[in-house]
């Protein structure tokens, strides 16, 4: 009987590890620098853009890192304790990406319509940071409840690896931008 539960938990924690190394891996994969590029081709405004859209990656790589749902179970004091890291971790993501949200506002008229030209806009970053479930854990914000809800990974992960993917098509589109006909 003993080896027999000693077996399934064993499995049961290597597919739960699997499954978040993977995640891990991905997040991980899309959240690198890759090559780089220079944005010296870009007006000002538009390369903080870029170079702040790559920290809003790194920064929506982090939150899965902080959930580790244990084998066993756990006291309400040490969930708390791992809610309390997800959410600081979360809400780190959301600052960073509600920050980079804001340097829109303070692109000049050219710079916006060099955006609007190449088909760029804030909206889907905008409907990440509001939808649902994604950056708050629940409804209530002051949520002190002694065993809180866990949030859905499955769904979070889904979320943030959209808007990482939907970030670096974002760049990749500026970076490829040429203001010289003869640099092509």
């Amino acid at each position: 009987m003993g080896a027999g539960v000693t077996a399934v938990a064993a499995a049961r924690w290597w597919s739960r590890e699997r499954e978040r190394d993977a995640h891990r891996r991905e997040l991980l994969a899309l959240s690198e620098e890759g090559d780089a590029a220079s944005t010296a081709h870009l007006s000002r405004g538009l390369g903080e853009l870029v170079r702040q859209a790559r920290a809003v990656r790194h920064a929506l790589a982090t939150p899965l890192t902080y959930w580790d749902t244990p084998l066993a179970p756990e006291t309400p004091w040490g969930r708390r304790a791992r809610c309390d890291a997800y959410d600081r971790a979360i809400g780190e993501a959301r600052r960073t990406l509600w920050e980079w949200l804001l340097l829109f506002r303070r692109l000049d008229e050219r710079d916006r319509l060099v955006l609007l030209g190449l088909g760029l806009s804030p909206a889907p970053f905008y409907a990440a940071l509001f939808r649902p479930g994604v950056f708050d854990r629940s409804d209530d914000l002051w949520e002190e409840v002694l065993y809180p809800d866990a949030p859905d990974l499955a769904r979070v992960f889904v979320e943030l690896r959209r808007t990482m993917i939907a970030l670096r098509a974002f760049e990749a589109t500026l970076l490829s931008r040429v203001n010289d006909p003869y640099r092509r």
